[in-house]
Parts: structure tokens; C-alpha cells; sequence
């Protein structure tokens, strides 16, 4: 089973593309550190609300919503769960949308912990668009972001930080790590379907499923989420666990046209950089049914 899946969700290095596009390594001209900001800056961030626990999520469709899987501490529990979204505190005014399906990687946690970690969320209704909720680009197939790169990284501030940062929006930097690195540090949980960037202790966040977001030409591209780490303060440099969303976009598209079919919800604004056509869908859906 586990060779049907590497075929299924992989592909050939030979077949990979780098962002950046060149080996030079840049920051943003204005670094950002951690500290809060606006949800105008992140209008694509969500806050994903069960029992009496929070995480983060992005706005990818009207109404899908991208988290982590281990958002949800009782994965297997059919939870109920609302998302707010348009806010810049969790107990800020935004709009709240209840969650009328969960679907969680059919693979989460397969053969070791916090592997295929990823979910998303299909909400009971639209969205309304406005400067302060929007949708996030995510990154295209097969793409490495180069050792070194710098992204930023949102999540909602808990109780482990200053009281100043306390239920805030935050936007910290990190930079990626090498795949030796996130092996050394994580053992057997690095796999294909996540990747590590490095950060300062002072840089730390509070939750997981935030956005790992680059920038590439003015335009933020989803390229992961927090899914472990995050908050670490013992060392210098600490490592966090992001989910790829590169390895994971054939996945995303596939079953996020599924569940809008599902509600009969009409979602034409599939974005430009989404380059399947009906026959690679209908492929990949064979593939599906076969393999998995």
C-alpha cells in the first residue's frame, strides 16, 4: 500500500521547480518580525473554533476553508466546529460560519505521527468578500522552496506569549530549513508531505494550521501550514513542522471540487495557476478509486 501512495502523491525530482526562481537568498525589503497585524494584511486567515479550542486556517474557495489535521485534538470525532473569518482578535467582530463537513485526509497519521496532515472545511454558506476576507493562492505542483527563503507565518496569539499578544493576529518571519535539519530534529515524522523552517525563540506562535506564506512577485502564495513547533523556546533556533501544500495541491483541487458538487455549490473562480483540465481530473479520480 505504502509503494500505491508514493506513486499516487509523488513525483519525480527531475520534475521539481524552485522558488525562488534563482539560488540568491532574500528577505522581504522590510523584514517582518513578529508582531501583530491587521487581517487586512491576511485577509485569507481564519479562525477555526471546537469545544474550547482554537487554530488556524486559509480561505482557499467561498466556502472551503485549508487547516491542519491536528487542529482537531479528537480527529475521529464527528466535532462540531465554526470558523470566523474578517477578524483581527479571536474575540474580535467577524463574520462566523458554521461547518457542515470535515473532510481529513483519508492517510492522517499513516505509519507515523502528523504525517498527511491536512483538512479542510466546507462552510454552510458564502462567504462575503471585502478588504478584510479574501482568498489565498496556493502554490502550484512539484515546487521546492529553496533552503534558506524566507516566509512569513500567521497564527492567533495564546496564553504561551506576552500578555500584548495575547488572542492578536501575528505574522512572524521564518526561514527554511534543509531536509537534514528537519531529520535530525524530527526523526521519522519528516516525510514527503511536510518540511521545516526555522525561527527565533522571540518569533514564536501560540497555534497550529497558520499560513506559510511567500511572496513572489507582490502576490503571498500559500506554501504551507504550521502544523508542529511552532511555540518551541529552549533553543537558539528552533525548528517548526509545516505541511507542504505543493505536495499536497492534486488533493486539495480534487477534493474540494468534490465536496462543492457535493452541497451543489457552483465555485467558478478556480484560480489561474489550477491547470487542470477535465480529462487530468477525471484521471486523477481513477487513480483515486483504484489506489486508495
Amino acid at each position: 500500500m505504502s509503494v500505491l501512495l508514493l506513486l499516487l502523491y509523488t513525483t519525480s525530482t527531475n520534475c521539481y521547480r524552485y522558488l525562488p526562481h534563482s539560488e540568491e537568498r532574500f528577505s522581504y525589503v522590510n523584514a517582518r518580525n513578529k508582531h501583530p497585524v491587521k487581517i487586512t494584511d491576511v485577509p485569507h486567515q481564519a479562525l477555526v473554533v471546537y469545544d474550547n479550542e482554537y487554530c488556524s486556517g486559509s480561505l482557499i474557495f467561498s466556502r472551503i476553508v485549508l487547516t491542519v489535521a491536528s487542529c482537531f485534538v479528537q480527529a475521529d470525532v464527528d466535532i462540531k466546529c465554526s470558523v470566523k473569518l474578517g477578524a483581527n482578535t479571536v474575540t474580535g467582530v467577524g463574520q462566523i460560519i458554521p461547518v457542515i463537513e470535515k473532510k481529513i485526509h483519508e492517510y492522517y497519521k499513516h505509519e507515523v505521527p502528523l504525517n498527511n496532515d491536512i483538512a479542510l472545511l466546507v462552510l454552510e454558506r458564502n462567504v462575503v468578500f471585502g478588504l478584510n476576507v479574501r482568498k489565498v493562492i496556493i502554490v502550484e505542483p512539484e515546487i521546492i522552496i529553496r533552503t534558506g527563503t524566507t516566509i512569513d507565518v500567521t497564527g492567533w496569539g495564546g496564553s504561551n506569549l506576552p500578555m500584548k499578544y495575547v488572542h492578536r493576529l501575528l505574522l512572524s518571519e521564518m526561514k527554511i530549513a534543509t531536509d537534514e535539519e528537519c531529520e535530525q530534529k524530527y526523526g521519522k515524522l519528516k516525510t514527503h508531505s511536510n518540511f521545516c523552517a526555522r525561527y527565533q525563540p522571540e518569533r514564536r506562535l501560540s497555534d497550529n494550521g497558520g499560513s506559510a506564506l511567500y511572496k513572489d512577485h507582490d502576490i503571498d502564495l500559500l506554501v504551507g501550514m504550521l502544523s508542529f513547533g511552532g511555540s518551541f523556546t529552549e533553543e537558539h533556533e528552533c525548528l517548526a513542522l509545516f505541511t507542504n501544500i505543493s505536495y499536497f495541491h492534486r488533493w486539495i483541487i480534487f477534493n474540494s471540487q468534490r465536496l462543492l458538487m457535493k452541497h451543489c455549490i457552483d465555485e467558478n473562480t478556480m484560480y489561474s495557476s489550477y491547470e487542470y483540465n477535465d480529462s487530468e481530473m477525471d484521471s486523477y479520480e481513477y487513480e483515486v478509486r483504484q489506489y486508495v
